[in-house]
């Protein structure tokens, strides 16, 4: 077993989708690269080896994203490096038996290691929106709720304000200044 770079970023990727998905919810490639600084492209490459190991799996469109297929307990880092970086390395030669031995200790103790084990606490992780919730449906309460909350923003809107000044605003700038206006007059 070889510690690639590519295996080094798909831990790293693991660990971003293991703690921003809680086991709920599908995350998307843009937020584990913005959290790792690994690049979509490289993400994508990394996370089609994934896919096939069956250590995770996806759901396109809208709130899709990937989530993991076991708990992060189950899922050792061996099993992540295996999964992106199928090269041996070379234990020809007089050294060979050295090597191998190596490679043995080196992969048994990256499957002693879990995913879980390198996942920050809990109370570190985001808030994610209810919308990328996996195979949730959704509670008509909590929406009408949410909606609610919605109504005190969406009365100060562009259209709101246009009753009380007389003209609607066609940009952000005019809006200010007809804000400005009103608020000069009173």
């Amino acid at each position: 077993m070889k510690i690639t770079t590519k295996s080094r970023y798909a831990v790293e990727a693991l660990v971003s989708l293991a703690s921003q998905s809680q086991g709920k919810y599908a995350i998307n490639l843009q937020n584990i690269s913005k959290q790792t600084d690994i690049s979509v492209s490289y993400l994508e490459q990394i996370f089609s080896n994934l896919k096939t190991a069956q250590l995770i799996d996806s759901h396109k469109g809208p709130g899709g994203g990937y989530w993991l297929t076991r708990s992060p307990q189950e899922v050792s880092i061996g099993d992540i490096m295996r999964a992106v970086d199928h090269s041996k390395g070379s234990t020809d030669g007089l050294d060979g038996a050295i090597w191998r031995d190596l490679a043995i200790k080196m992969e048994s103790y990256m499957d002693s290691i879990s995913l879980a084990t390198l996942l920050p606490p809990q109370s570190s992780s985001p808030d994610l929106p209810d919308a990328n919730l996996i195979h949730k449906k959704v509670d008509q309460k909590k929406a009408k709720k949410m909606l609610s909350n919605l109504k005190p923003m969406i009365a100060h809107s562009p259209k709101r304000m246009a009753k009380d000044i007389g003209s609607i605003a066609n940009s952000v700038f005019s809006w200010g200044g007809q804000l400005n206006s009103k608020a000069l007059k009173s």
